[in-house]
């Protein structure tokens, strides 16, 4: 940290990024200092330093050595986070890397593993887990005010258009991406199935390529199955236009997670009890109203950035730290994989035959 200033020193590389000014309000905060960016794009780059009022680099590398900072921030397009991240923990600097963490869940492995060797911190920017109704509804799972998870749905149209895709040619592209839908959509609403519900044991899926020209998915249905026996679905797509959502049941309440908020509803009797003693054939226990929480609409960075800050100055965990990160990552390549090898996948996910299959698909195969 800065004697002068008490503030975290910060590097940020891939600062030409879209995403960029959705980071900007965290480099005002009181414990962030902003001491240099890179990027490939050299226009790009040195108008960002200038709005900062910091040096541009061209080379990440000879930045992280020039600069020692505290805090790397990562916002490059996906395949290139885990070189970066890794390079910045070897020299001494925590990450805080833009979602999805890597390409495939072998290179989070390493990600992590740098992060355990050099004792610094890794988080992934998962905003959306800060959001005040999904803090509350991970709450009332946690006090078991839904009792045993039964059953999970999430349906999320991510519609986007052809120029969408046209205007990076790195988009739904296996080497420029990794995947399509579920590398670049999907991330968020897969880490509030994995933060809310727990990591699956066993997922089947399909991919498809419906309405784009491109290499990858715009298209993904998957079944889930957890370790207690509970089954879901989930939907991603950028081919379909509507609202999302996430259903999640209990046996004692359901919670409705959308864009609007959520909204609990609980059993007047807990499932399990009612099923084993009611004398009755047909009739249920009545599914009254309990609690809306209005939405907040998207997370907020900043509040990623706050957490991180407070795990590094007060030598805890981030919310989002690597291995939790690493979750929706593993269910998408999972997905991926089942889909292309037509089979039940069993979790933790086959890393060296993922690998092997992303390397077949990179190359036309």
């Amino acid at each position: 940290m800065s004697a002068k200033s008490n503030k975290l020193r910060h590097v940020v590389i891939g600062v030409g990024a879209g995403v960029f000014n959705m980071h900007r309000a965290a480099f005002e905060l009181e414990t962030s200092s902003v001491v240099a960016v890179s990027d490939i794009n050299k226009t790009l780059g040195r108008q960002r330093a200038a709005e900062l009022g910091c040096p541009y680099y061209e080379d990440y590398r000879a930045m992280l050595a020039d600069c020692h900072p505290d805090v790397t921030v990562v916002m490059t397009p996906h395949p290139y986070h885990a070189q970066i991240a890794i390079d910045a923990l070897d020299r001494g600097s925590h990450v805080l890397v833009e979602k999805p963490m890597a390409v495939h869940v072998a290179e989070a492995d390493a990600m992590i593993a740098a992060a355990q060797r050099n004792q610094r911190l890794l988080a992934v920017n998962f905003q959306h887990r800060f959001r005040p109704e999904i803090a509350t509804a991970r709450r009332m799972i946690a006090e078991d005010e839904l009792g045993e998870l039964q059953r999970v749905e999430m349906v999320e149209p991510w519609l986007r258009t052809n120029a969408y895709y046209t205007a990076g040619g790195w988009r739904g592209t296996w080497r420029g991406e990794g995947g399509g839908v579920l590398l670049n959509q999907a991330p968020h609403g897969l880490d509030l199935l994995c933060h809310l519900t727990g990591m699956p044991r066993r997922v089947f899926g399909w991919t498809r390529t419906l309405r784009h020209a491109i290499e990858t998915e715009d298209t993904a249905l998957a079944m889930l199955e957890w370790p207690n026996g509970a089954l879901g679905t989930v939907f991603f797509s950028t081919a379909e236009a509507g609202p999302r959502r996430m259903e999640i049941v209990g046996s004692r309440g359901k919670l409705e997670i959308t864009q609007a908020g959520v909204t609990f509803s609980q059993y007047a009797t807990d499932l399990r009890e009612f099923i084993a003693s009611s004398p009755g054939f047909y009739d249920g226990p009545p599914l009254e109203p309990r609690a809306t929480i209005p939405g907040t609409g998207a997370g907020r960075h900043v509040d990623v950035y706050r957490d991180f800050h407070r795990a590094i100055l007060s030598g805890s965990s981030p919310r989002t730290d690597g291995p939790q990160g690493r979750m929706s990552l593993e269910l998408a390549n999972a997905i991926i994989y089942a889909s292309h090898t037509n089979q039940v996948v069993e979790l933790p996910l086959d890393r060296d035959g993922y690998v092997g299959l992303l390397e077949r698909l990179k190359a036309g195969k």
